[in-house]
């Protein structure tokens, strides 16, 4: 027969539990939600962890040491202290924007985007604005094309991107369909008609970045605002002029690079690296943590 005691461990033990199963099965929309997530995440697991077990033990041995008791109710104050504050404490805030914009983000490659523009994505997608991402090849040369494609899609949801679109020109030979990929682009600017458009920079090594560079300016002759981003391979004379503030969003941008599995041991994905970028454009910008961009044109709204 239970007595109050082991009643309590009991509820508490079923608490710590489904926490445990929470913070498992939600940990995607946790990591977008909070800054420096990863360790709050893991802080509070461990110790909702340790504390299910120390009430399980309790439950099972009434005459255990009163230590193991304070122990386990302690343990779990502290841990739902700890998610809540976290939660509270590093949430993400951005000021919604004032007039919602329909947004373009073009790349070449699966991958391009978030390690080249991120962090202002979610934090434009945060601001109420709607983001379509068009990926023009599925970077099968480069790894699995499958494997890519899912990861570009579960990548985009995680940064808020409401539409995307994959198309299916070869990789590395982008450059042999200009034409081709402008009209592509063209279709989907006529029908979206974005606001602002992202793409790739001129001063880039890598021909299908030139490529998509060229046709997105062809496709976009008319548009008043295009933004063109770094990525690993721009060169030195990638000069940027705008930027855009990611000190609460460098979390989430490394987040949704790493969603990239296929690409993961690449050394330009690796966090030190993306963080360290950040904190080098910040830096230009005077501020903590930014992305650069090179202004084709840019309309200011005032």
């Amino acid at each position: 027969m239970f007595d109050l005691a082991n009643v309590t461990h009991l509820i508490n033990y079923i608490i710590f539990t489904i926490v445990i199963i929470f913070i498992l099965t939600k940990q995607l929309p946790l990591e977008r939600m909070v800054r420096r997530s990863r360790i709050i995440i893991w802080l509070v697991l461990i110790i909702n962890i340790f504390s299910a077990i120390l009430q399980f033990f309790c439950l099972i041995s009434p005459d255990s040491n009163i230590l193991y008791q304070l122990a386990a109710d302690c343990l779990g104050i502290i841990g739902q202290s700890i998610l809540l504050i976290g939660i509270v404490w590093m949430k993400l805030i951005v000021e919604p924007s004032p007039k919602p914009r329909k947004i373009l983000v073009i790349g070449a490659h699966p991958d391009d985007i978030e390690i080249a523009c991120g962090g202002s994505i979610a934090e434009l997608s945060d601001a109420g604005n709607t983001i379509m991402s068009l990926i023009v090849s599925k970077g099968e040369r480069g790894g699995n094309s499958s494997s890519r494609l899912i990861e570009a899609t579960k990548s985009a949801e995680f940064l808020g991107i409401n539409k995307v679109e994959i198309m299916d020109f070869p990789d590395t030979k982008l450059d042999q369909f200009i034409l081709e990929i402008s009209k592509k682009i063209e279709i989907i600017v006529n029908e979206l008609k974005p606001d602002m458009v992202f793409t790739h920079s001129i001063h880039d090594l890598h021909q299908d970045h030139r490529a998509v560079h060229d046709a997105t300016l062809r496709a976009c002759r008319n548009l008043s605002t295009i933004l063109c981003y770094e990525s690993p391979s721009t060169t030195q004379d990638f000069q940027p002029n705008v930027f855009i503030n990611i000190e609460q969003y460098v979390d989430i941008k490394i987040e949704s690079i790493q969603e990239h599995k296929d690409q993961n041991k690449k050394k330009y994905v690796q966090p030190e690296q993306v963080y360290g970028k950040a904190i080098f454009r910040g830096a230009q910008a005077k501020l903590g943590e930014a992305e650069g961009f090179e202004a084709i044109r840019i309309n200011l709204q005032i």
